[in-house]
């Protein structure tokens, strides 16, 4: 990985030049760097210690977050280089950070690295979750709708909404109901009411914060966060709820150390697993 002056310098020298040339080169430099890399997600590694996507999926909105996140909060995010759409094709090019995705290293975590894991996203989330929102909606970076699979799976992306009470009168309106045991019925309902109940603030969130975004090294220090295309302004404890979303993450290594990072929202915890776990309609 090259100094960040280094990227600057490129992100200043492809900006004099024409959009079509730009998408050339980052396409040549996307075919060089397959020849010697695998793929990873939606992000092809180049020469020169880059990553490009490269979609008509890809939004503008991305590059605008990772530049504000890296302007605004000491967070480990790469450097935007280039970000533009030609045609319908959406480029960002970005610097690439060390450290290997925890995912890969997953069953090497000892009980000692997560809390030293909890403890690291604890100190680095507190400045990008202590932004003042630009407003009370629950929405997406830019005021737009929100891109999420636990809101609205396969679906195009939903909202804004006014309020977190609208959101979460959207998030039970998509379950339909609950089908729930009769046995357990009232203790249910009682904290998914509970949950909902209590005041929230509208914190930037990473929305998709699972092992596979986070980067560390070989001493299980955080080196970087990566992937923000689906950063949202959402309830505060959303970045626990759906940071555990995924089904490898509901329990284990990685549900454990953000429920040390975020222990305040035991309830909105458990009220999201009942939603989860029992309603009606997957959507």
């Amino acid at each position: 990985m090259a100094p960040s002056v280094v990227y600057r310098i490129i992100s200043l020298m492809v900006s004099f030049l024409p959009v079509r040339l730009r998408a050339k080169l980052w396409i040549y430099l996307m075919r060089a760097g397959a020849r010697r890399w695998q793929r990873e997600s939606a992000a092809q590694r180049i020469p020169g210690g880059m990553y490009v996507k490269a979609s008509s999926l890809i939004r503008l909105s991305e590059g605008q977050v990772l530049r504000y996140v890296r302007t605004h909060t000491p967070l480990p995010v790469p450097i935007v280089v280039d970000n533009f759409t030609f045609g319908e094709i959406t480029f960002l090019v970005m610097s690439r950070l060390p450290g290997r995705p925890l995912n890969e290293v997953y069953r090497d975590i000892t009980p000692e690295v997560e809390s030293f894991l909890s403890a690291q996203l604890s100190r680095i989330l507190a400045p990008l979750r202590a932004l003042p929102p630009p407003s009370d909606a629950v929405s997406g970076w830019d005021n737009s709708p929100v891109y999420c699979e636990r809101v609205a799976f396969g679906s195009p992306p939903v909202g804004p909404w006014e309020s977190v009470t609208a959101f979460h009168q959207e998030l039970m309106a998509r379950a339909r109901r609950l089908v729930v045991p009769e046995e357990k019925a009232e203790v249910v309902h009682d904290v998914v009411q509970r949950a909902h109940s209590r005041p929230q603030r509208i914190c930037l969130t990473h929305n998709d914060l699972g092992a596979h975004n986070v980067l560390v090294d070989a001493n299980w220090k955080i080196t970087g966060i990566i992937d923000w295309e689906v950063c949202a302004w959402m309830p505060e404890y959303w970045e626990l709820t759906k940071g555990t979303f995924l089904v490898q993450y509901r329990k284990g290594r990685w549900n454990r150390v953000m429920t040390a990072v975020f222990p305040m929202y035991a309830l909105e915890l458990e009220a999201e697993r009942y939603i989860v776990n029992y309603r009606e309609c997957y959507a």
